[in-house]
């Protein structure tokens, strides 16, 4: 997948300069390029020094309230 397929699949948006730094320190990593985040689905596209452009994305279960796993897909540039 493309960062480009990932951005259309995931309906994310750029985000300002302050809430990349700040989510970036949050999720351990260099940079955060997107991100869209709703009521239990969140979804950024980060880029980290070794490991490169990879999007991460997650699901809060309705009924428990606890993440259902973080998942880390590598995406082609």
């Amino acid at each position: 997948m493309t960062v480009e397929q990932a951005i259309k699949k995931y309906k994310l948006e750029p985000v300002n300069e302050y809430t990349a730094k700040v989510k970036a320190k949050e999720l351990n990593v260099e940079e955060v390029l997107y991100m869209n985040v709703q009521k239990n689905k969140y979804a950024y596209i980060i880029r980290d020094g070794g490991r490169g452009t990879m999007l991460y994305k997650d699901e809060k279960s309705i009924y428990t309230k606890l993440f259902k796993g973080l998942q880390m897909i590598p995406l082609d540039t």
